[in-house]
Formats: structure tokens, C-alpha cells, sequence
């Protein structure tokens, strides 16, 4: 037992030994960024170390799975191999991270981006990088990963002057007592038990995304790059690319704007307050009055009957981050992601938050879930929210009454108190969470053990809670001069029977209510996500940034697209068609030659180079 307790010594030094080499390279990067470093305040800087931490420790248990593992096997190796081994691995390792710290160090000036894999896409182009690195760099950057990689080294030695592995045997009762122990690392690796894994969100505390950066360890940032670098390949390559530019040029010249239907009532000496709520994976299959089913979500059904509503709304694709992208940021699903998980590339957007923080708003998102889920914090972080009310601002055993978070009564419940005291004017996004997978609300109006049934049950609750914040909030003076927009983040395939390629899969509400509405109508214009804040904003008399995958909804050449891995849909007046990526065909051809398919095609083809290239 003594041998076991020598061991997990050494093995909490080697943990430390990486912790201090990450928090090095920190400093350092701050100390080359100083014109952006000078500027934060003291907490700032601290929050760079203490939120960043989680990373560190993460990078640093991935770094400790492999000397973990030799040492439970010691059962079979001797210590004098383990140590030698460990002390190579070592050396390739700060080899490693020494030149990704001076490139990381020697790259963010220019590109405004921790090191990643597109680093190496130059290395076979002498030319550019004789152009943008001089000898002074090189040898700058020789000499501080050379001290980094003996400083380093010499630290070890110093830490290990025996060994990484402990002299003596040990019994089977230490072998299986270690390959728990790294068993359980898998715990810091994923940032802890939430139910989103580690990712750049985890460390974000700022709006600033420079603070963010810092915060986030670099290696952990290369090694994400390299694993989602087949992304970063625009998988519709169907034409030349001059040719899906001209088409895709050619196609948004001759959309002008058709007549423009005034949706809401604005007042010159004040305006409107808007309250955004986004539903997790509500399509029209579930509300009577858009062709769904009956009694499920009574108040939804109800508030069609009341409002203005778009009857061919569709969601740009079927998850999360993909729908969020769309609906705050104006930029449509891609076929393997979403821009909302790369923080760099979503930072060229303007969000609808920040429009209103223009017109000097007061704004605030609520989300009763894990808001580092697919990286939603950074996002609503850049739009600069004023307010942010996450599941971590809830008492912990609210967060604990289902696998997903805060159930959305009590969400709702704490945006109706808020608004009690909320200054005008206001914009507030509400997104729910009980409609998500596993489905495990407190509430039981729809029986069976289904997921059908499941799913059908926990948007009953969340329409119930819907309607008890509507009918509450009618009775408020805020109402008369409010505009609540109800939508959904994307569609569900239940209930069924539908195919994940159906349009009707992605068919979802977009409902516009509240006491500045102008008047009731059904709004048949064919329009998707990415189109929202745009139309918004107009309908606001605001005027939009240019986006150039996001337009007015009152177009004289309608569309919607929406994506999923195999593929993706196009739908206009004329008909709806299914491009299936593995046959590079459409499914369903149009009857006539009247349906120019080489518009949707050059659209998708020009959105993967747009994305790539931001």
C-alpha cells in the first residue's frame, strides 16, 4: 500500500508538472499580446487563469492516460522501462507543445485565432511563409521553445530524479486499484458530470472574445482542430467555383423585395419591447391550427388563433446549435455543423441581441439547460446579453429534476418575476429545455412508455408552462407595447410517420403575438431561420448589417433550405426536392423544366466556401 501511495504521489507531480507548463504558456501568450492584454481589468486576467483551469486540467488528465496505464501494467513491466518510457514520452510531448506555443504565440497577431490544424495548410507554401515570417521570428521562436523544451526537461529530473514508476512489485489488487483510478480520468477529460462535454464554452466568462481565447488551452484547441478538420471540407462541391458564385450572384440580384407587410404597430416616441421564446423541438406536427395534431399543445393552438402566423416557416436544420445559429445569428445549418461551435468563424456575425443593445435595449437570454452545450454560452456571450440566466442560477436541486436541466416551468416563472422590474425598453430570448431527449418532465398527461408518447408528453409541458406565461403576462401593462415571437430552435420527426429527408420534418412555428401587433393573418410565404433576424429588424424600422445568406422574409423569389448529414432540401412554391449527398443527385425531380435546380445547388456550394473561409 505504501508502494501505491509513492506512486499516486509521483503521478499527482506529473499532473502539476503539466498544469504549470500550461499556465507558462499562458503568461507568455498574454505577455505577445500585450496591446489586447494591457487593456483587461485585474478579474479579467484572473478569470483567464481560474475559468481556463477546467481546459488545463482536462489537457493535462489526456496527457496522463498513457504513463497511467503503464504503471497499472507494472504488474508485467519492470519500473526501470516505465520510467524510460515516460521520460521519452515526456520529451516528444513538450517537444510538441514547445513549437505549437510558438506558433500559437506567433500567430494570433495575424489571424486573430488560437494555433489550430489550418496552421500546416502553408507548410508546403514556402513562398507565404518566407513572406510573412522573418529570420528574427524563426529564431525568436527557436529560442523560446528551446527554453521551454530544456527548462522543461530539467523540471522533470528535478520532480523525477528516480523515476516516474516506483522500485518494487506490485499486487493485483494495485493493478486493478490503477486502471480504475484511470478510468475515472475520463471525468476531468469531459470538464465534469454535465451533461455537455468539455468545450471552448466551458471556459468562456466574457464578452470578450480575446478573454475567452486566452482562457482556453491551446493544445486542447489543437487537438479539437485536428479532430474536426474533415469539417472544414466543403462537402457540395457540384461546379466550378466561379460558376456557383455567378449562380448564387445572379439568383440574389433578381430577389427584390416584394411588397412588405407591416406586422407590427410602432410608436415613434416608444418603442416595442420583444420577447423572443424559442422551443426545443417543436415542429408544426404538434399544433392543430398548422396541420398537427389535436390537444397536445392546447395553449400553442390557441395563440395560432390570436396572432400572425407563418404557415411555411422551416427550421435550416435538425439540431440545437444549428437552429440557434439560424435564429440568433441569421446564418444558416450546414450539412455536418454548425457555425455557433466555431467561436472564431461566428464572430463575423452580428447577432440579433446586439441590434437591440444598439437601440439601447435592456437585453437577457434564459436557459434552463447546461448553456456550454454546443458552445451557447460563447455565442450568447458575442451578442453582448446583459442578462444571462442559466441552469447554474437555479437552486441545484431544480437543475437535478431532470437529466437536462431546469424544467421549463420554473424558467418561465423566473422570466415572469423579471419582468416585474425589467426597464423598457426590453429584448428577452426565453429558450426551453424540457422538450429535449430523454423527455423526463414532471408532468404526465400523455401515457406510454414510447418514444413517441414520451416526446409528445414533455411538449404538452412545456405548452402548459407556455400558456401559464402568456396568460400571466397578459395581465401586465408591459403587454400592450410588447411583440412576442414564439419559434422553435428545429422540427422532430415525431410523431410519425415521417423520414428525418421530409420537409414536414422541419416545418415549424413562427408566431407573432402581442398587444403591437397590427392585425391577424396567416402568412403562407415559403421563409426559413436564417431569415428571422432580418425580417425582424425591418419590421422594427431598424436597418440590418449586411448578411449574405439572410434576407427578408417578403421576397420576390421565396426559398427554404434545410440540412442534415446525407443531405439537404430545397423547397419553393414550385415544389420540394431532396439533394442526396451519397448519389450527388436529387431524390425528387421537378415535372417541369420551369424549376431551375443548379440555384440550390450553387446556394449550398457557395455556404461551405463562405464558412470555410471566414
Amino acid at each position: 500500500m505504501v508502494l501505491v501511495q509513492k506512486q499516486l504521489f509521483r503521478v499527482f507531480k506529473y499532473f502539476i508538472f503539466w498544469i504549470i507548463f500550461f499556465w507558462l504558456a499562458k503568461a507568455l501568450f498574454l505577455m505577445f499580446n500585450w496591446k489586447l492584454s494591457s487593456q483587461l481589468r485585474g478579474e479579467e486576467l484572473l478569470g483567464i487563469f481560474g475559468y481556463g483551469l477546467k481546459m488545463d486540467i482536462s489537457m493535462s488528465c489526456y496527457l496522463l492516460i498513457l504513463p497511467g496505464l503503464l504503471l497499472a501494467f507494472r504488474l508485467f513491466l519492470p519500473s526501470g522501462f516505465v520510467s524510460r518510457f515516460v521520460w521519452v514520452y515526456t520529451l516528444v510531448i513538450l517537444f510538441v507543445a514547445s513549437f505549437l506555443t510558438v506558433l500559437d504565440l506567433g500567430l494570433y497577431p495575424h489571424w486573430g485565432t488560437r494555433v489550430n490544424v489550418t496552421a500546416f495548410n502553408y507548410i508546403n507554401d514556402p513562398v507565404a511563409m518566407g513572406a510573412s515570417v522573418s529570420i528574427t521570428d524563426v529564431l525568436q521562436g527557436v529560442l523560446i521553445a528551446g527554453i521551454l523544451l530544456v527548462g522543461f526537461g530539467l523540471l522533470y529530473r528535478r520532480l523525477f530524479p528516480e523515476g516516474f514508476a516506483a522500485e518494487g512489485k506490485i499486487g493485483w489488487a494495485a493493478f486493478f486499484l490503477q486502471l480504475f483510478l484511470v478510468a475515472t480520468l475520463i471525468i476531468p477529460i469531459r470538464g465534469g458530470f454535465d451533461t455537455a462535454p468539455l468545450n471552448l464554452s466551458s471556459v468562456a466568462f466574457s464578452p470578450k472574445l480575446y478573454v475567452n481565447q486566452a482562457a482556453s488551452n491551446y493544445l486542447w484547441n489543437f487537438a479539437k482542430s485536428v479532430e474536426k478538420r474533415d469539417r472544414l471540407n466543403n462537402p457540395c462541391i457540384y461546379m466550378p467555383q466561379e460558376e456557383s458564385v455567378r449562380l448564387f450572384n445572379q439568383f440574389q440580384e433578381a430577389d427584390t423585395l416584394a411588397l412588405r407587410s407591416q406586422l407590427i404597430k410602432l410608436n415613434p416616441e416608444k418603442q416595442p419591447n420583444v420577447i423572443l421564446i424559442i422551443l426545443e423541438s417543436f415542429s408544426n406536427k404538434v399544433i392543430s391550427p398548422l396541420g398537427g395534431l389535436k390537444g397536445i399543445a392546447p395553449n400553442l393552438d390557441s395563440l395560432c388563433i390570436k396572432s400572425t402566423v407563418f404557415t411555411n416557416f422551416y427550421s435550416t436544420g435538425n439540431r440545437s446549435d444549428r437552429g440557434i445559429s439560424a435564429v440568433l445569428g441569421g446564418y444558416p445549418s450546414l450539412l455536418n455543423t454548425s457555425i455557433m461551435v466555431y467561436p472564431e468563424k461566428a464572430r463575423s456575425l452580428t447577432l440579433l441581441p446586439e441590434y437591440f443593445n444598439r437601440h439601447n435595449y435592456y437585453t437577457s437570454f434564459y436557459y434552463g439547460g447546461d448553456i456550454n452545450f454546443y458552445n451557447l454560452k460563447t455565442f450568447v456571450l458575442q451578442s453582448n446579453c446583459g442578462k444571462i440566466t442559466t441552469k447554474a442560477d437555479f437552486p441545484s436541486e431544480l437543475g437535478r429534476m431532470t437529466k437536462w436541466g431546469v424544467p421549463d416551468g420554473y424558467v418561465f416563472e423566473r422570466a415572469l418575476e423579471d419582468l416585474k422590474t425589467e426597464k423598457e425598453p426590453f429584448m428577452k430570448t426565453i429558450y426551453t429545455v424540457s422538450s429535449h431527449p430523454p423527455y423526463d418532465v414532471p408532468f404526465s398527461k400523455i401515457k406510454g412508455n414510447s418514444n413517441e408518447a414520451k416526446y409528445l408528453n414533455s411538449v404538452a409541458y412545456t405548452d402548459s408552462c407556455l400558456g401559464v406565461f402568456i396568460d400571466e403576462f397578459r395581465k401586465s401593462p408591459l403587454w400592450s407595447n410588447t411583440l412576442l415571437i414564439v419559434t422553435a430552435d428545429h422540427g422532430h420527426m415525431e410523431p410519425g410517420p415521417t423520414d428525418i429527408t421530409d420537409p414536414a420534418s422541419y416545418r415549424i412555428p413562427l408566431i407573432w403575438s402581442g398587444g403591437v401587433v397590427d392585425s391577424l393573418q396567416q402568412i403562407e410565404t415559403i421563409s426559413m431561420q436564417s431569415d428571422f433576424p432580418v425580417s425582424l429588424i425591418h419590421q422594427l424600422g431598424w436597418k440590418a448589417d449586411s448578411a449574405r445568406f439572410s434576407r427578408d422574409f417578403f421576397s420576390s423569389k421565396p426559398y427554404a433550405f434545410y440540412m442534415l448529414d446525407s443531405g439537404w432540401g430545397y423547397v419553393t412554391p414550385e415544389g420540394k426536392f431532396y439533394f442526396d449527398q451519397n448519389i450527388r443527385d436529387f431524390v425528387s425531380k421537378p415535372e417541369t423544366k420551369a424549376v431551375d435546380l443548379s440555384f440550390p445547388k450553387a446556394y449550398m456550394q457557395v455556404l461551405h466556401d463562405d464558412f470555410i473561409g471566414r
